[in-house]
């Protein structure tokens, strides 16, 4: 067994769209581990077996102390690994942890997609150099294999009024096509981040990954919504084989409609008809009663509870200064 390594400059078009399928048959797949995603510092790391592709991972270097420090980094698979093989996926990690290790990184961190098991697993997540960082993250997930009629009964009462409103206030949802759509999505998204103080995502990676979406439009959209002219919220929703994830979003707060309960529903239509069998509307607080988390709920879905990402330190020595570093600020 060896893995493979490529950069984003020098993987082969052909092993990308081999990657990509291989991505769609995993249950673990998520669409931050898509070529695509990746910017130009990361590293792609492939396993085969049998001539076939079998564990994945894009990682992306980090510098946790500045670009000043480019002896300290670190590799982060954000989503990832992707293998639903746990035994052959610890094997896998084991020999990056030997390749990072041989190329003096200081620390690896894997946050796969993988749900917390209800019971004792026969196979532990991570073998006992990698320590927990958390408790894990939630998500809900719907059921799409319902007809939308049934889907929209099992809406709550209000956010089913909201999408009406919506509908009657003629607000219209349809993928974006254009670079313009990109750029008014653009501003309204940095515009919220500036009225909620959250960190925005880099506009640079946006617009990237909205370009890649819009040359594959089976793979993703940007649902905008608008009322006559104007653009009044989108959001970004991405494929990886039957499941359809709600990756990013945005509105102006309008009186007489709210736009993201009818973007939100025109998702899951999309996702529909692109054959997903389930919506991942993203991050979720359980028992939220108010803010993102209450919104997605008005959606339906059950709870669904992450494994928590893990890191491996190795090299001591600087990971112990990094901490003492962290701590001071």
């Amino acid at each position: 067994m060896a893995l493979e390594f490529f950069t984003p400059q020098d993987l082969p078009p052909t092993l990308a769209q081999e990657i990509v399928h291989f991505l769609d048959s995993q249950t673990t797949s998520h669409p931050f581990q898509f070529p695509p995603w990746a910017d130009s510092g990361s590293r792609f790391a492939v396993l085969r077996q049998a001539n076939r592709i079998r564990w994945f991972a894009s990682c992306g270097t980090q510098f946790p102390l500045g670009r000043r420090f480019p002896g300290f980094r670190a590799l982060t698979m954000n989503r990832g690994p992707v293998c639903d093989d746990r035994g052959l996926c610890r094997a896998a990690l084991q020999e990056l942890v030997d390749q990072s290790r041989s190329d003096k990184l200081v620390y690896l961190d894997a946050a796969p997609d993988w749900l917390q098991s209800a019971g004792p697993s026969s196979v532990p997540e991570f073998d006992q150099d990698w320590k927990a960082l958390g408790e894990g993250r939630f998500s809900l997930r719907l059921d799409l294999t319902a007809t939308p009629d049934e889907l929209l009964a099992g809406l709550r009462k209000n956010t089913r009024y909201e999408v009406r409103r919506a509908e009657r206030a003629a607000v219209t949802v349809e993928p974006s096509t254009h670079e313009n759509g990109i750029e008014d999505f653009l501003r309204l998204y940095l515009r919220l981040a500036g009225r909620k103080g959250f960190s925005a995502d880099s506009p640079d990676h946006l617009r990237r990954v909205l370009r890649w979406l819009m040359a594959e439009p089976s793979r993703g959209a940007l649902l905008l919504a608008r009322d006559h002219a104007s653009v009044a919220g989108g959001a970004i929703i991405v494929r990886s084989g039957k499941r359809c994830w709600y990756v990013w979003g945005a509105s102006d707060k309008r009186d007489q409609f709210s736009a993201g309960h009818l973007l939100q529903w025109q998702a899951l239509l999309w996702a529909k008809s692109q054959g997903c069998t389930e919506y991942d509307f993203g991050g979720y607080t359980p028992g939220a009663t108010s803010g993102p988390a209450w919104f997605k709920e008005g959606f339906g879905g059950r709870v669904v509870h992450f494994v928590p990402a893990h890191r491996c330190v190795l090299r001591r020595r600087p990971y112990r200064l990094f901490r003492i570093l962290a701590r001071a600020r």
